[in-house]
């Protein structure tokens, strides 16, 4: 075709260029690189929040946002401390001090709430007393035990800062709404300081995020660890705990990714060619390919989250599958040219067509991640198509001022002869033409017991079991649920309509009976849950003396008279879960840190059993972590579907375009699509769920392993239409490319096998996941592709046979 011609004419003539000009050209390239990686890499972010997983515009997210302006974080801290007695007045007057350098010593905190400073609404000679718990307790000289089963019992304390056993107290730490601001000023008149006045809409703030957690994190266990000791065991929980831990790891395994890929760089191309100059060309290329990725990640403003990490060995695996068979073409071309640029000419005529054909259709598997409702796995796609795309350029560029540097001995030694490898490779691949029929019948023999495995997936999204099951983060996270019932909340947001408000006593009786009445209706356990409802419930209580059975709505005109008293009182954590104007509320529900796909049930249930008991009285709508998760967990399957429907539409159009035919298109598909098939089956029979990694392996590993069905299929095309012995066109095929597949297929296993250096189980899973799936590509491209090619091959030559002449049989062409 004439654009495959222009396209092989213009790369011949930059790279040339590129050969002639070398001086030139390097430190130009290598000072606009480095310019583009310093100017952008060092502002690189992490993210491991659950709300990372969400896009900016999903529904969910909005909600959840506008739930937090509206109220404030369900992303608390939370810090348990565990003693022999927790009402001990020596325990507890140290716990006050802890408490204190929590307050003071860990920044971006809105509120902090412990029994230390919890309000604690008593009746004394005739009033309603406002104190606080511990404080004044201790204050006053009174033996803290003397008030156990009370605050045991108080429902707006149990499992919130006392267990319900009553073993162990927390201090729960609620951050800002809002991350810092450079235009934020304190005044000080004292010393001159005064603040403009400036308006900013709430919806233009930056929200607490990703780097304010993890300074959080860092301050309180740098202060619990002055505390830890015996008798006063402390355990730090929450999801900005969690999040940073995700984030740490992320720090630890990314320089560890890198280190690991660039040394398999080196070891790989020293292995194939015995040349230090190309093991250094293969290295910078992987260096550069990354950095530039990486630097696009960060000047486009997003962060890297999990799945991103997926990039380095991405990168590795299309940069230096590109270095591997444009080198190889370069030299074998050198074996027959005697000048350089002939050589460049010669090679790019011969492979940048399958070359490039390979970069587009492993772009075309990463855009189907594109679609994903995943934000992490849509970034992974978009950015993906930037590593492609540099990987292409760069390779080529490296390459060729590499093939100019190589001192003329080795270039003469160069043999276009197909080594062990490549023979043992073909002798396989024709076999399998000449048997077409036997390796199909055994190939769909083995697909149907992939699909009984396949019927046994589940899928699943708990980021929690990620870490290792020692990780402090999550050992803490365990202890504190199990001790609690609960580190992640379920919100429903209630908004009366009509004339009715926050403070309607239909409304609020409705919501405290629906309140109790879920715990019995959802399979996930649930802490506590608390509203205004609790508030005026303690401060009814507290007006009859104390009396148990006061612990309950009053009637309308209380309910007005109480909020009013409480309101003067100054309570401002009622303020938590009512707006300034009483036109909604909240209620709060506290559950375990479970597999997200439990709390979808949960969240569907609890919404519809609040919207039937208000009817037309109020709209109910379910928002918090807990929604978001679940939002998570039913993405991965819809993630799945739609990416990977995507990716092999894209990758088939690109296969039937390289090889001009769209017969061949559809054919060339096959065997990306066993290796896939058979990994899911495996993971079904291996009880491996679909999860955020393990479902982008459909898509990644289509892009990454059509780099040797197109090379292979590409190089039988020519020598089909010659119309020769199909056995003997698929032998010849791999003689010229069987060493560059083994190499290609060599780097995917080992770039994916880095992830068993990861600490985090999920990454280590999908690692050994793609490595045992590129084997498995790389036995289907010389079992089934060649079978395909055959019977291909014999129809076509069926259909050219005049009436009456026998058709050619491949299987009589065995030797």
């Amino acid at each position: 075709m004439r654009v495959f011609a222009a396209i092989e004419a213009a790369v011949s003539w930059v790279l040339c260029l590129i050969y002639n000009h070398r001086l030139k050209m390097l430190p130009l390239v290598l000072l606009a690189l480095a310019g583009y990686i310093v100017a952008n890499l060092p502002n690189i972010e992490k993210d491991g929040r659950v709300e990372a997983f969400m896009h900016a515009e999903a529904p969910a997210l909005e909600t959840y946002y506008d739930m937090r302006r509206e109220f404030g974080q369900d992303n608390r801290l939370i810090i348990s401390v565990t003693g022999p007695d927790v009402f001990d007045t020596d325990f507890l007057t140290k716990f006050s001090e802890f408490h204190t350098d929590i307050a003071h010593g860990v920044p971006h905190v809105a509120e902090i709430f412990s029994p230390y400073n919890i309000p604690f609404i008593e009746y004394e000679d005739g009033g309603v007393y406002l104190e606080e718990l511990v404080r004044n307790m201790l204050v006053r000289g009174r033996d803290p035990r003397e008030l156990r089963d009370r605050i045991v019992e108080t429902p707006l304390y149990r499992n919130f800062i006392i267990s319900a056993d009553g073993q162990a107290v927390s201090i729960v730490v609620e951050p800002y709404r809002y991350a810092p601001d450079a235009s934020d000023c304190t005044p000080d008149p004292a010393n001159g300081v005064r603040c403009p006045i400036v308006f900013t809409p709430l919806s233009e703030r930056t929200l607490l995020g990703a780097p304010q957690y993890t300074e959080m994190t860092a301050a309180a266990r740098d202060i619990a660890a002055e505390y830890q000791g015996e008798g006063f065991d402390i355990s730090i929980a929450g999801a900005p705990v969690v999040s940073t831990e995700i984030v740490r790891m992320m720090e630890q395994d990314m320089p560890r990714f890198t280190l690991a890929c660039l040394i398999i760089t080196v070891i790989t191309m020293l292995v194939l060619h015995r040349s230090v100059l190309i093991g250094l060309g293969a290295f910078v290329n992987f260096l550069t390919g990354i950095l530039t990725t990486l630097a696009t990640v960060s000047a486009v403003g997003v962060a890297v989250t999990p799945p991103v990490q997926l990039l380095i060995p991405m990168t590795l695996v299309v940069g230096l599958c590109t270095y591997v068979h444009f080198t190889a073409a370069l030299l074998k071309a050198r074996a027959r040219e005697s000048t350089g640029p002939g050589a460049i000419r010669l090679a790019v005529s011969r492979s940048n067509t399958p070359i490039l054909f390979t970069a587009l259709t492993t772009a075309g598997g990463l855009t189907g991640l594109i679609a994903s409702p995943l934000a992490p796995i849509t970034d992974l796609g978009l950015f993906g198509l930037v590593s492609v795309g540099a990987s292409y350029l760069l390779s080529l560029f490296w390459v060729t001022i590499i093939f100019r540097t190589l001192p003329t001995r080795f270039l003469e030694r160069q043999q276009a002869e197909p080594g062990r490898i490549a023979r043992i490779m073909a002798g396989l691949a024709a076999a399998s033409a000449a048997r077409p029929y036997r390796v199909l019948a055994c190939a769909a023999a083995v697909l149907v017991i992939a699909a009984a495995g396949m019927t046994r997936l589940d899928y699943s999204h708990n980021s929690l079991l990620w870490l290792p099951e020692s990780n402090p983060a999550r050992v803490s996270t365990e202890a504190i649920d199990a001790r609690f019932n609960g580190t992640v909340n379920l919100e429903m947001v209630i908004s009366p309509t009509g004339q009715r408000d926050f403070r309607d006593a239909g409304i609020l009786k409705a919501i405290d009976a629906t309140s109790y009445a879920v715990y019995d209706d959802v399979d996930v356990p649930i802490g506590r849950h608390t509203s205004i409802i609790s508030f005026i419930e303690e401060t009814n209580q507290a007006i009859n003396d104390g009396d148990p059975a006061a612990l309950r709505l009053p009637e309308q005109e209380a309910i007005w008279d109480q909020i009013l008293l409480l309101e003067g009182q100054g309570i401002d954590d009622m303020k938590r879960y009512v707006s300034m104007d009483y036109s909604t509320g909240r209620v709060s529900f506290q559950t375990p840190w479970l597999e997200a796909k439990l709390y979808a049930d949960v969240v569907e249930t609890i919404q519809t059993e609040f919207q039937a008991a208000l009817g037309d009285q109020a709209r109910v709508e379910a928002t918090g972590l807990i929604v978001l998760l679940a939002q998570t967990s039913k993405a991965v399957l819809d993630s799945m579907s739609r990416s990977y429907l995507i990716a092999l539409i894209v990758v088939t159009a690109f296969m039937a375009i390289a090889l001009r035919s769209a017969k061949l298109g559809l054919l060339s598909i096959v065997p990306n699509v066993v290796p896939f098939v058979m990994l899911l089956g495996i993971m079904g029979f291996l009880r491996l769920p679909l999860d955020t990694f393990t479902v982008l392996i459909g898509g990644i590993i289509t892009g990454l392993i059509v780099d040797d069905t197109l090379h292979f299929f590409h190089a039988l095309r020519q020598r089909m239409d010659d119309r020769r012995n199909i056995v003997d066109a698929v032998r010849e095929g791999v003689h010229e490319i069987g060493g560059a597949l083994f190499a290609t297929t060599l780097v995917v296993m080992l770039s994916f096998a880095v992830f068993g250096l990861s600490t985090m189980s999920n990454i280590q899973t999908f690692g050994a996941l793609m490595v045992m799936g590129a084997a498995i590509a790389l036995l289907a491209e010389m079992t089934i592709g060649p079978a395909i090619l055959a019977l291909y091959h014999r129809a076509n030559q069926r259909a050219d046979k005049p009436v009456g002449e026998t058709a050619y049989r491949p299987s009589q062409a065995t030797t």
